[in-house]
């Protein structure tokens, strides 16, 4: 309601200026990348001149900057017919582009010779499916040296082969022309999230959205980044933000729904999908996350419809199953539920919910298999978790920090809890992700269990400095650790660090 009003202010001042201030007013709304403002100035503007190239000129790269290649398109289409113009053909093939047009941004771009056209041209052989010769043209992009969205495109590239180096590389060639592009931003985003470096991932989104307002890709990789993160209640506040930029799109139903799931608001998650409900692809992911609040609000039959394509098109997707085979059950069908979670239960690697919800099926249904089930369920197979260890510890390793909490949590929830590796290493993961509060408790928790280990004095001195709290205990605890372990750089460098800003 409150943009509402606001661009119902917009509007009333935009009518009531002259044609040269509102044309004014919309370079500055431009060059400061409010470019709803802009859109609705320049048009007003346009007005009194409909035939002004420069007005024109404006209008479509502002409507190219919200994405809105139809009306971007028909503006270029009014300067095309006023006569040649530098650059036309790039901005006409942008348009097409976004309207999902190759052939036509191809034949737009048809002679032109620019480090640009060439970029437009690699973005549309990617969108015909032909990779090869996408990165044959974005290469001849770069090798101008002039072009920073080029080079985001070639890190895009880059990621897209697995290629993370590479990609680090051409954000480097981007950063260096420009720094707070749209592009630079939101690749140092991707690369962040890919090495599982989420505050960095956070802080390139945040600063992107903060410079683009109107960016969709901004405001939905910071709500991703938050989510991922745990903090539920900002993911809602910026899914929040991109349904008002683009209140139809999948991706921003996904994340507004994944925030109220988080919360367990299920009727939230039912409006925020059902008005989408006919649109989706049938394997959307937002539709499990529509499936579990039908689940959870009582409607198991439609809950199940839901699932059942997704279940048969992605058999090893334990999350799914393990919600078809409650809804089953839900139905009174628990033979059904047996057979959703049929394979999963069998196999060594069966979590202990799984094969709870599968002796509860097994029981329903009368099967003398549901005693074997409950005692499985009991005691966790020593399988399942030496892979939660082991994934927990390669993403470690590689600074994935969300998937080692997550995997970390499932070993401490099977356990008694009191592995100090893992608790330690939990404690740390916690930190990297900026969860203080939660790192400080954990690492306690391992420091009271051992508490002369030079790795868990350095891990508890650490969460403690990186917190900005009890910092004078934070330097006492690094101390001791470098004093039991005076070879460990790691222990070195974080005392260093901690003396540092004491001083």
């Amino acid at each position: 309601m409150r943009k509402l009003i606001i661009l119902s202010a917009l509007v009333l001042a935009a009518c009531t200026a002259s044609p040269a201030e509102q044309y004014a007013e919309a370079q500055a709304a431009f060059a400061a990348n409010d470019y709803a403002k802009a859109r609705i100035l320049i048009a007003a503007s346009l007005e009194s001149e409909p035939g002004n190239p420069d007005k024109l000129l404006l209008q479509a790269r502002t409507l190219l900057a919200l994405g809105d290649g139809d009306g971007a398109g028909t503006a270029l289409q009014k300067l095309a017919a006023l006569g040649p113009r530098p650059g036309l053909a790039e901005l006409t093939a942008e348009a097409a582009l976004l309207r999902k047009a190759p052939q036509q941004a191809l034949a737009a771009l048809e002679g032109a010779d620019s480090s640009e056209a060439d970029r437009l041209r690699g973005l549309a052989a990617l969108m015909q499916g032909d990779s090869g010769k996408a990165a044959d043209f974005i290469a001849r992009a770069t090798a101008q040296g002039d072009n920073a969205r080029a080079f985001a495109d070639m890190a895009r590239l880059r990621l897209m082969e697995k290629d993370v180096a590479g990609a680090e590389a051409q954000l480097k060639q981007a950063a260096a022309l420009e720094p707070q592009a749209i592009d630079t931003l939101l690749v140092r985003g991707q690369i962040a999230l890919i090495k599982g470096d989420l505050k960095a991932a956070l802080d390139a989104y945040s600063a992107a959205n903060k410079r683009y307002p109107a960016s969709l890709a901004a405001l939905t990789g910071k709500a991703a980044t938050l989510g991922d993160l745990g903090r539920f209640k900002e993911m809602e506040e910026a899914a929040g933000q991109a349904a008002q930029v683009a209140p139809r799109n999948p991706q921003v139903a996904y994340l507004r729904a994944r925030a109220a799931l988080a919360q367990k608001d299920w009727e939230k998650v039912r409006t925020t999908v059902q008005p989408l409900e006919a649109e989706l692809p049938e394997l959307d992911p937002v539709r499990p996350l529509y499936a579990e609040a039908l689940l959870r609000l009582g409607r198991p039959e439609l809950a199940a419809a839901q699932l059942v394509p997704i279940v048969r098109a992605q058999q090893g997707n334990r999350q799914v199953a393990a919600l078809l085979a409650e809804a089953r059950l839900a139905s009174k069908d628990p033979r059904g539920a047996m057979t959703a979670l049929q394979a999963i239960a069998d196999s060594p690697q069966a979590r202990p919910e799984e094969l709870a919800l599968m002796a509860r099926a097994a029981k329903a249904a009368g099967d003398p298999r549901a005693a074997d089930y409950e005692r499985r369920a009991r005691q966790p197979a020593v399988q399942v978790l030496a892979a939660d260890l082991s994934e927990a510890d390669a993403a470690i390793r590689r600074g994935d920090w969300a998937k080692a909490a997550i995997a970390y949590d499932r070993i401490i929830a099977a356990t008694d809890g009191r592995s100090v590796l893992v608790l330690n290493n939990m404690a740390y993961a916690q930190s990297m992700l900026g969860n203080h509060a939660k790192a400080r408790d954990f690492a306690d928790r391992a420091l009271q269990l051992a508490p002369e280990n030079a790795s868990v004095l350095d891990t508890a001195g650490w969460v403690r400095f990186r917190s900005g709290q009890d910092l004078d205990e934070a330097r006492r605890l690094l101390r001791r650790a470098a004093e039991l372990a005076p070879q460990n750089q790691t222990i070195k460098l974080h005392l260093a660090e901690a003396s540092r800003t004491g001083t």
